[in-house]
């Protein structure tokens, strides 16, 4: 298993803690080298985005169940969810 990318959010954007702002391109990079990332809310909470072995999307909030993408995210956690869009794009 691999240890989980935590993206924080900083003046609105998404960080790595070592200081890299991330895109959609850097994100798809992530995943791309097999790596899980999780973001960490602004207020607290956590969001993570995976396609299961059907390939169904699937999120886990707040570190929960992993489940399909429910209707009333957040605003901090459908930001969350363009991000991973655009990173799918670049992928």
């Amino acid at each position: 298993m691999t240890e989980p990318y935590p993206l924080v959010q900083r003046d609105g954007r998404w960080w790595l803690p070592y200081g890299l702002e991330v895109d959609g391109e850097q994100l798809a990079g992530l995943w791309m080298s097999d790596g899980d990332v999780v973001f960490l809310g602004p207020e607290g909470g956590s969001f993570a985005y995976r396609v299961d072995e059907n390939g169904a999307e699937q999120v886990r909030l707040d570190y929960g169940v992993w489940r399909a993408i429910p209707d009333d995210l957040a605003d901090w956690q459908q930001e969350v969810f363009r991000l991973v869009r655009d990173a799918l794009d670049n992928m």
